[in-house]
């Protein structure tokens, strides 16, 4: 009877590097990783919309000061003329007088609007602040993952690259006429050779007969499942 183990280790093998190409397949890009970038550039998107609203509020915020001292200037120069002596004429200081009180006003609403805006622009500058570091965070997380992914592919084109001669090892000790009628049977069969254990056979989990078994353990001739027709190997 013809050695079964080397077409056994055979299939083993090409069951392997299917599994192995599928991973690497699929190992593209693992959807952690995927999930992983999708949230850090979704994270960005916000930070630097943040970032602009920011930067809107500080420009904001110094036109305001730059109101605010432009017209605390006018009021001082009014001031100076007005209770200088530098106007005496009655209409003119009353005209003067409304203008120094809706200036006076004026910096009020600003400084009140500006100290608004300071706790605004301190509120998203320390939002801005958390996110930079929950980003930076993510990135140095997702950097890492993409590091044992990139290690776990070469890993696997390793193992791939080592399967073809191991395979013809394997080959060069095969019988001729067994391995034909192997790859005959693997247009019907994915795996054509079934695994005995406990006598059952694995291909398709169903009990082998005793007179089957019997054949098996004598190791007269080839001896194939009743119930699905593969090829049936037992280890001794």
């Amino acid at each position: 009877m013809p050695e079964l183990k080397p077409l056994w280790e055979i299939q083993l093998l090409d069951g392997r590097r299917r599994v192995l190409e599928i991973k690497l397949r699929e190992g593209q890009m693992s959807g952690d990783l995927k999930e992983a970038k999708n949230e850090i550039e979704k994270g960005r998107v916000v930070f630097n919309k943040l970032k602009e609203k920011y930067r809107s509020l500080k420009r904001d915020l110094k036109a305001k000061e730059l109101d605010a001292t432009s017209a605390t200037e006018q009021v001082q120069s009014l001031g100076e003329k007005l209770y200088g002596g530098m106007i005496t004429n009655i209409k003119e200081i009353n005209t003067s007088s409304k203008k120094l009180d809706n200036l006076k006003s004026m910096i009020n609403r600003t400084e009140d609007e500006i100290l608004g805006l300071m706790e605004d622009v301190e509120e998203i500058k320390a939002e801005l602040e958390k996110m930079s570091a929950e980003l930076n965070a993510k990135a140095e997380d997702y950097r890492r993952m993409y590091g044992s992914h990139l290690a776990n592919q070469q890993n696997i084109r390793q193992q791939l690259a080592q399967i073809p001669l191991q395979r013809q090892k394997l080959l060069d000790n095969l019988d001729v006429d067994l391995w034909n009628k192997y790859l005959e049977m693997k247009k019907k069969y994915n795996d054509p050779l079934a695994r005995v254990e406990k006598g059952t056979c694995m291909g398709c989990r169903m009990g082998i007969p005793f007179n089957d078994m019997r054949l098996l353990k004598l190791g007269e001739g080839l001896v194939y499942c009743s119930n699905c027709g593969r090829l049936l190997f037992w280890e001794r």
